[in-house]
């Protein structure tokens, strides 16, 4: 769990008894490719690390897949929309690799608040960052063409390039396979140096 520890430490430095009653609480669970960490009508209960793998948060309009999220190594796994008011989920999170997460329930994720200042601060955090990204990604998706939408997601994702495949790279970046193919060619070809208006918070950090 020392990735965990180093990840918290950066959104608010934990002591010695912070770390302990932490490590109390989350516990390591396994996904194989194609397991769901949530599924459509389930209840998230739940708020996970991404130590190792990859996952996607999507919703299906009219057949289609919709993908909204990825989640890779770093950030926090959950469906918040279903979590916070604890409604039955509308967008599924499937994972794309075998993965290892570190998971905290949300009763023992309460009681971390209640009982640590340093815990009631990173929830506090991690809720405003949600936030921005939520914000910042409707913006972008409103604003944004398709050439500065491909070259924002390769400079803040770059590994995922690699590691997803096209059809859902478009998908997130609400575009057709076809679309996203042709804003490729002229990325590589030309020097990709456009900038989304709509800066946000390093996404690793959420």
């Amino acid at each position: 769990m020392q990735d965990l520890q180093a990840y918290l430490n950066k959104i608010s430095p934990l002591t010695k008894e912070d770390w302990n009653l932490t490590f109390q609480s989350f516990k390591e669970e396994k996904y194989k490719k194609g397991d769901y960490f949530i599924k459509e009508g389930g209840y998230s209960n739940k708020v996970s690390f991404v130590s190792k793998g990859l996952f996607k948060l999507y919703y299906l309009a009219e057949g289609q897949e919709k993908i909204m999220l990825f989640f890779a190594e770093g950030p926090f796994l959950t469906d918040y929309f279903g979590y916070l008011p604890q409604t039955p989920s509308i967008r599924p999170i499937e994972a794309l690799e075998d993965s290892v997460v570190y998971t905290i329930t949300r009763d023992k994720l309460n009681q971390l608040i209640k009982t640590s200042q340093t815990w009631s601060n990173i929830a506090r955090i991690m809720a405003e960052r949600a936030y921005i990204l939520a914000v910042q990604r409707a913006n972008r998706l409103l604003h944004d063409d398709f050439d500065t939408r491909f070259i924002t997601f390769m400079t803040e994702y770059p590994s995922l390039l690699l590691r997803v495949p096209q059809y859902m790279i478009a998908s997130y970046l609400d575009m057709t396979p076809e679309t996203l193919s042709r804003v490729k060619k002229r990325t590589f070809k030309n020097n990709p140096s456009l900038k989304s208006i709509h800066q946000g918070i390093d996404p690793h950090l959420l």
